[in-house]
């Protein structure tokens, strides 16, 4: 049997028996296609060949006749003898090897090739210690190249057998040999379960290749079937082939989804390169249209998707915008080093960080940054900078990737490092949203716009208006007198540097229904009404502002009527309010040192504004009719 080709599921001595029930195929039987996406694009990225290029990953259904599947009537022979045993294990079983009986009865079937290039391959030989090994024999072991590779219990490769109608797939790789030979290893891997031979039990898994010590096909001495061998001309790289995939609905959605939240970053970085079924190609010039104008979740169907999937989905979508956007935050930390944060500041953002290495998604809740009530809304993406500390952050990954847990540390010194490299996080990115993310609140703060509502106490003129006497006897206070005047004039500003949102600044109720527009203030140059103070006061809702730098805002707001406006910034002094040069805008044109434009009654405006010198104090927004 030395040289013999075939299937072999090697002799059990013992007596064990290997139930059908696998928990590494039970890992990721919930959502598989998602899982598989996680898992190969993870396996691939960690063997990136050259990093100034990007990976290349082609995921491609193909339907192959049943007849190439190699040896497939020893195949057949192995899955009917599991059959006959199947009872033992219950239901589950039984269901899955009739169905696999009935597949391999079909004149064709399908098989999903999930193929990277720009990858150093496998490396070989097929021995302990090697990333084909590991892959192919190895249990709890994951053997790669790259010290921040994303696996390291081994479960990984159990996804492709999840999605798998017969539990089967073929590797076939290609890696340069120590003497820089290109050397090709080629194997299939069937996870099944225990069955007796005649008086022989048989181990539940088995390998097809060279049947002496269940070794691969090396190089290209062998003809090999198309859908299966690596071909040669693609130099390194591996290709993976599922027998059978069981393919769901929309399951080239599915996966194109799953990929892009989980690798938006890397992506994004120009790291990484999807296609899928020559329907959807993924990278970082495309990535935006799919989670924007292209939004895939709309090519579902209703009820196809859950709330909380298109929820999550959003979510990884504002993640990428702030890594986009110029906002970021550097810190030198003692345990991991450089790291970095984007944050992402606007309406409906979810205020959230997450956390991404190597270019993919693991946690969006580590402790201390779970929760931000009294913060500005925003999406941020954590990142670290050096080899060391990504090492030390994928080690304290669980076998998901998804959380940070110190505990699966070894001893306890990496355990104090390890919950240490996470404090330091949460109070780096903490910091950082404080200082553009919060409100900042000055200790005392004199509010002149809320002065006409209370009596003065000690203004010039005496009389009755302020009077107390005989505080040991009756007091007698009497009220200061005010002069009536419109409430929405002095509601017309919004602290634009803090960003507040007091609903509905700038308007009454009269000025939204009655189409009325609101009176100038008394002194125009104090209240900003720059040298025209005949120009009327346009009353804005809801306004809201986010300081981008010291010298440009975003600005929102919602018109009670629509027309030619003239919007100003004002700033704020203790006694006067000017006019803040407008040097730029989004939309609209520069106009007298603001910004005229064209609105819509009751439609959201959003602008980005920009100053010629930088101010960090509170700016008010004004608009005026023209």
């Amino acid at each position: 049997m030395s040289n013999v080709i075939g299937w072999h599921h090697p002799t059990d001595d013992s007596d064990q028996w290997d139930g059908f029930n696998e928990p590494g195929i039970e890992h990721f039987r919930g959502s598989p296609v998602k899982h598989l996406a996680r898992e190969v694009i993870q396996n691939a990225l960690d063997a990136s060949d050259d990093i100034n290029k990007a990976v290349s990953v082609r995921i491609k259904l193909n339907k192959i006749s049943t007849e190439q599947i190699p040896n497939i009537d020893e195949f057949r022979d192995i899955v009917h003898h599991c059959s006959l045993g199947a009872s033992k294990e219950g239901v589950k079983a039984e269901s899955f090897f009739k169905a696999a009986k009935e597949e391999l009865k079909k004149k064709e079937i399908s098989v999903l090739e999930i193929s990277d290039f720009n990858t150093l391959g496998m490396r070989g030989p097929s021995e302990n210690g090697t990333p084909f090994y590991a892959f192919m024999k190895a249990k709890g072991q994951s053997v790669k190249d790259s010290k921040t590779a994303g696996g390291s219990y081994g479960i990984g490769k159990f996804a492709p057998y999840a999605v798998s109608k017969l539990r089967t797939v073929f590797v076939s790789s290609i890696s340069k040999s120590i003497d820089g030979e290109l050397t090709q290893l080629t194997q299939g891997r069937s996870i099944l379960m225990s069955h007796d031979v005649g008086v022989e039990r048989k181990q539940g898994l088995g390998f097809w290749g060279i049947k002496s010590r269940c070794q691969p096909i090396v190089n290209f001495d062998v003809t090999l079937p198309g859908w299966l061998a690596r071909d040669k001309e693609q130099k390194t790289g591996t290709k993976l082939s599922i027998l059978c995939f069981d393919e769901p609905k929309n399951w080239q959605k599915l996966l194109t989804m799953s990929v892009m939240e989980n690798f938006f970053g890397a992506i994004n970085d120009g790291k990484l390169v999807v296609n899928i079924d020559d329907q959807y190609r993924l990278d970082a010039t495309t990535i935006d249209e799919y989670f924007n104008e292209k939004n895939i979740t709309n090519e579902f169907n209703v009820g196809d998707l859950e709330k909380e999937d298109i929820e999550r989905f959003n979510n990884r979508y504002n993640y990428l915008k702030a890594l986009k956007s110029n906002l970021t935050e550097s810190s030198q930390t003692a345990t991991l080093g450089y790291c970095d944060l984007k944050i992402l500041l606007g309406e409906n953002l979810p205020k959230k960080v997450c956390i991404l290495r190597n270019g993919m998604f693991i946690s969006e809740s580590i402790a201390g940054l779970k929760s931000f009530s009294d913060f500005k809304e925003f999406s941020a993406v954590f990142t670290c900078g050096s080899e060391a500390g990504n090492g030390l952050l994928r080690a304290m990954e669980p076998p998901r990737h998804d959380d940070f847990e110190p505990e699966l540390l070894l001893d306890k010194a990496e355990k104090i490092k390890g919950k240490k490299a996470l404090k330091e996080i949460a109070t780096m990115v903490r910091k950082a949203l404080e200082r553009h993310a919060k409100d900042p609140v000055s200790e005392i703060t004199s509010i002149d716009e809320l002065k006409e509502f209370f009596g003065d106490e000690n203004e010039s003129g005496g009389g009755k208006n302020n009077e107390e006497a005989d505080p040991l006897g009756n007091i007698i206070i009497r009220a200061k007198q005010m002069k009536s005047k419109s409430l929405a004039s002095t509601k017309a500003g919004l602290d634009a540097g803090l960003g507040l949102d007091d609903g509905d600044l700038g308007g009454d109720d009269d000025a939204e229904h009655h189409g009325s527009t609101v009176t100038q203030p008394d002194n125009p140059k104090q209240k900003g009404a720059g040298d025209n103070p005949t120009k009327s006061l346009v009353a804005l809702q809801n306004i809201r502002a986010i300081m981008q730098s010291g010298k440009s805002r975003k600005v929102f707001f919602t018109p009670t009527k629509a027309g030619m406006i003239q919007l100003k910034m004002l700033q704020v002094g203790a006694d006067a309010e000017y006019v803040v040069a407008i040097h730029n805008t989004s939309v609209g044109l520069l106009k007298d040192a603001g910004v005229a434009l064209e609105v819509i009654k009751g439609q959201r405006v959003e602008i980005e504004i920009s100053m010629k010198q930088e101010y960090l104090g509170a700016l008010k927004v004004v608009a005026y009719e023209i």
